[in-house]
């Protein structure tokens, strides 16, 4: 039977460089293609990737008052639908879940 190659690992620096050039050369619906420059990324890991953390339209920065205060407005309305809400304020997803599991550790501590 045949070995089969599971692609990933940690990211390294060279690999968001080519992703990042890679998506500026074809753009954001070519995943397949750009996977294909690098070897150790499939193409939903790309696009996880630059969607998640590479691409600049993401803010970086500390939260604003504003952005909490929405956030927490938005989060009351629709409480399960972080890819909805990422978007409208700016961040992504995956800072909606890290600041929630943050928030519980902190809850559960007190």
């Amino acid at each position: 039977m045949p070995r089969i190659m599971i692609k990933g690992g940690v990211w390294r620096n060279t690999e968001d460089e080519i992703l990042k050039a890679a998506v500026m050369k074809y753009g954001k619906n070519q995943w397949s293609r750009i996977a294909s420059l690098l070897h150790r990324k499939s193409a939903k890991q790309c696009k996880a990737r630059w969607y998640e953390w590479l691409d600049p339209s993401i803010k970086k920065t500390e939260w604003s008052r504003e952005e909490e205060e929405k956030l927490l407005h938005l989060a009351k309305l629709m409480p399960t639908q972080w890819r909805t809400i990422a978007p409208i304020i700016g961040r992504t997803a995956a800072v909606f879940r890290a600041l929630r599991i943050s928030a519980r550790q902190s809850c559960t501590e007190r």
